[in-house]
């Protein structure tokens, strides 16, 4: 009896590992999106985020936590992030949630243009025409 009950703690260790470690896969699949950092263009970042996949844990631990949340226009939950601010020209990006906790669409916003970009709008316009993912978006489109 005394030698069972080492074999059934070494056990229950491994299966504990085992389990702990099954989710990894799942998560390792799923497409993380660019960072929000000074040095990537924000036409990068937008054109290459991954709507409908990110949920709102994913988000946390790949952005970190936003510099304020806000209830948009539309309903949904906003995640407003900022980057470029060492620099002298801040970049504003501001995830948008469904209702379901799913990013639906990123907005961008740089003070240095009067009109901001989405990346729904720029995956849009890159599916329609090619030379947008180099050019951006022209005003008004």
């Amino acid at each position: 009896m005394r030698n069972q009950i080492p074999k059934l703690v070494i056990l229950a260790s491994i299966c504990l590992i085992l389990l702990s470690i099954a989710p990894i896969p799942a998560s390792a699949a799923k497409q993380m999106p660019p960072n929000f950092a000074f040095g990537n263009e924000p036409r990068d970042v937008l054109s290459s985020y991954p709507l409908g996949i990110i949920n709102e844990q994913d988000a946390f631990a790949h952005h970190g936590g936003p510099i304020r949340k806000e209830v948009l226009p539309n309903g949904n939950q906003g995640w407003i992030y900022m980057s470029g601010e060492k620099a002298g020209v801040p970049s504003i990006y501001i995830l948008q949630f469904s209702h379901a906790g799913i990013v639906i669409d990123v907005l961008h916003k740089d003070y240095r243009y009067k009109i901001g970009h989405s990346a729904l709008q720029y995956q849009y316009l890159i599916n329609k025409d090619p030379m947008t993912r180099t050019l951006g978006p022209k005003p008004g489109q």
